[in-house]
């Protein structure tokens, strides 16, 4: 019987001590794992990326619901090639209430790692995240990219 109680004992404090795994997107949008093929509504066009390389821009793709309101999707993707892998999601968010839209971020990728006046960022093991709260009257944006994507991560910074 004492072994059974220190079994179940053990397991409860394994189970308490167990981290969530960490988010690598959102939705059905995720780093290292979504490419091009995954895209079966919405419209995709070539485009190109402010350092030169060749991207797919991928928008009026399926909504995704930030808090009580709906988001726009922008999703790029490196290349043109059906294994093209996701390089930034963008959520924007009409109707925006900035409390509703940060809530919603810190359910999902807890407290930002460093907060300005109307901008919040996340990181963690696979993704680098900014909410601009808002970034214009009525409007959220927030975007996600893979931790790979470091000069753009830099240049979001400074803008």
């Amino acid at each position: 019987m004492r072994r059974v109680a220190s079994i179940v004992v053990g397991l409860a404090i394994a189970a308490c001590n167990s981290k969530q795994p960490e988010p690598a997107g959102v939705g059905p949008y995720v780093f290292g794992r979504s490419t091009l093929a995954g895209i079966h509504d919405g419209v995709c066009q070539p485009t190109d990326l402010d350092d030169g390389r060749k991207a797919t821009w991928c928008f009026t793709l399926p909504p995704i619901k930030v808090g009580k309101r709906i988001a726009e999707v922008d999703a790029y993707y490196l290349g043109s090639e059906k294994t093209a892998p996701l390089i930034e999601l963008q959520l924007k968010v009409r109707g925006c209430v900035e409390d509703e839209a940060d809530r919603w971020m810190r359910e999902r990728f807890g407290p930002p790692i460093e907060t300005k006046s109307t901008r919040e960022y996340w990181k963690n093991s696979f993704l680098w995240a900014a909410a601009f709260l808002p970034s214009e009257p009525g409007r959220c944006l927030i975007r996600f990219l893979p931790l790979s994507e470091n000069a753009e991560i830099e240049r979001i910074k400074q803008k």
